[in-house]
């Protein structure tokens, strides 16, 4: 419980000012974009922000490089099942969202493969940072989070009529939205990197 709450603080003070930001340069450049559109991407950027801060990725005050490794599969599951089961499980539920969001809102990424290899992307880039944070950079996250991202985008195809269609996402020309899943990924990381050690003095 003091974790979500630690999570939420972070994700909820580093979105104080993301967001504004996001909002403006819409305001700048892509005034057209539909209203739905943007609160998805709000949203997204505040989830963005969330798993960064659940997978404990590196700030400006706290990085060094002190890797830690766990490069066999299902090694864990021989030292505690149970933590084991429901890291795993955590790991599929945290990457469902990434799942739903990244087909509805991108037009390229409207297949599962594509979906399944942006998630792989995305929980490599995070394993990865985590090498400077002094978190585990473990595999099995990558293939449960890969199967989080993968069940999500079933879930936004049973969405997408009502969401895509319904609110005219198909159709909105550009999809590069702030350079698009890319570039929302390290604009939500770079916010987390500087403005969060401005917050510390707020965490438990």
């Amino acid at each position: 419980m003091v974790r979500l709450y630690t999570i939420g603080v972070e994700s909820v003070s580093v979105s104080v000012l993301l967001l504004p930001a996001m909002l403006l340069g819409w305001e700048l450049f892509r005034r057209n974009m539909p209203a739905v559109r943007k609160g998805m991407l709000l949203t997204f950027a505040v989830y963005l922000c969330a798993v960064y801060s659940a997978t404990g990725l590196p700030d400006a005050g706290n990085f060094a490089f002190r890797p830690r490794l766990q490069l066999v599969p299902v090694l864990g599951v021989m030292k505690d099942t149970p933590q084991y089961l429901m890291d795993s499980l955590l790991n599929v539920v945290m990457f469902i969202p990434f799942g739903v969001f990244a087909p509805l809102l991108w037009r390229k990424l409207r297949s599962v493969k594509r979906t399944a290899l942006a998630g792989l992307c995305f929980s490599f880039a995070i394993e990865m940072a985590q090498m400077f944070s002094g978190r585990l950079t473990d595999v099995d996250d990558l293939i449960t989070n890969t199967l989080g991202a993968v069940i999500g985008c079933l879930i936004a195809r049973l969405l997408y009529q009502k969401v895509v269609m319904a609110h005219g996402l198909h159709d909105t020309g550009r999809q590069d939205d702030i350079m698009g899943l890319p570039g929302m990924m390290l604009l939500s990381a770079s916010a987390m990197f500087w403005i969060l050690p401005a917050f510390q003095g707020v965490q438990l």
